[in-house]
């Protein structure tokens, strides 16, 4: 009877280790299921990000390849505008007496009247009178656009104005450092001399 039990016991303790291997099993089994969810769902997470990045990378790339396009077509209209300036600025130079020429022919046609005026008289106070007429046109029209002679003969010497080519020896103090004569004409453009003054200067 005492072997019957000792069996029962051998048995009972055999069935618990092998209940508690199940049980072990289940848990472990439990365990790696849970690691593998786990684990499939941090896949899922950077599978995800790295959709997310690759959206954020193509919108990326899409507005650089936009931002290209748009400096091109930049650098494509400031080139165009640079070359119509420079064409504007080249044909400004080359018309831009055009104006006055317009307004000086008319004197030429005086100048050829009156050189034929000369071959067929020998009034000289007409041919004068003639000259006189044409130089008048010229110094209105060269007043027109802000030319004005230079004030020399009897005033004083002014290195701004005039340019002394010779002198000449006075007494009278009061007379010393005057324009005496004026050899050729000088003219100022508005404020600006364009051609100084060529004199002969009292010393």
């Amino acid at each position: 009877m005492f072997s019957f039990f000792k069996k029962n016991k051998t048995s009972m303790q055999e069935e618990t280790v092998i209940q508690s291997q199940e049980e072990q099993e289940i848990l472990d089994a439990q365990g790696t299921e849970t690691e593998t969810t786990a684990q499939v769902e941090e896949t899922d997470n950077i599978e995800a990000q790295i959709q997310a990045l690759n959206a954020e990378n193509e919108r990326l790339q899409a507005e650089l390849l936009d931002a290209k396009e748009q400096n091109l077509r930049f650098q494509a209209d400031f080139t165009n505008f640079r070359r119509r300036k420079d064409k504007e600025t080249a044909e400004t130079i080359a018309f831009a007496n055009e104006g006055l020429i317009k307004q000086i022919l008319p004197i030429l046609d005086d100048f050829e009247r009156t050189l034929s005026a000369i071959e067929k008289t020998d009034n000289l106070a007409a041919i004068k009178e003639g000259i006189g007429m044409v130089a008048k046109n010229i110094t209105h029209i060269l007043g027109k656009i802000g030319v004005s002679a230079i004030e020399a003969k009897g005033q004083p010497f002014d290195s701004q104005l005039h340019e002394a080519i010779t002198s000449l020896s006075v007494e009278d103090e009061s007379q010393k450092g005057l324009v005496f004569d004026e050899v050729e004409k000088g003219y100022k453009l508005k404020d600006k001399v364009i051609r100084f003054s060529k004199v002969v200067v009292t010393e």
